[in-house]
């Protein structure tokens, strides 16, 4: 079975990481802009949101990597980087919580 393709899929994907963690800086500084007066609570969004937009970038080179011994029938994910993208992800959602109230 092949579970691998050397065609455009790689590049779409390298694409969709891109956008990914462009998406998550320009949402830290959208916390930063839109903040009603709390510095504290900007800061900690952008904070957050940077260091998911550095999570993402880490797990993409992960994944290049990684991508190579695909065909050999190596792992994709390691466990590492699944919980610290869940934890970023609750704290994003907490973030988001805190400025909605």
């Amino acid at each position: 079975m092949k579970l691998w393709d050397r065609g455009a899929q790689p590049e779409r994907t390298a694409l969709a990481w891109s956008r990914t963690t462009l998406a998550l800086v320009v949402a830290g500084l959208f916390c930063v802009r839109l903040a009603p007066s709390a510095v504290a609570a900007a800061t900690a969004a952008a904070v957050v949101c940077g260091a998911a937009a550095l999570q993402v970038r880490r797990t993409r080179a992960n994944l290049r990597r990684r991508g190579e011994r695909l065909p050999n029938g190596g792992r994709i994910a390691d466990a590492e980087s699944v919980l610290i993208a869940t934890g970023l992800t609750i704290l994003l959602a907490v973030a988001v919580i805190l400025f909605a109230v």
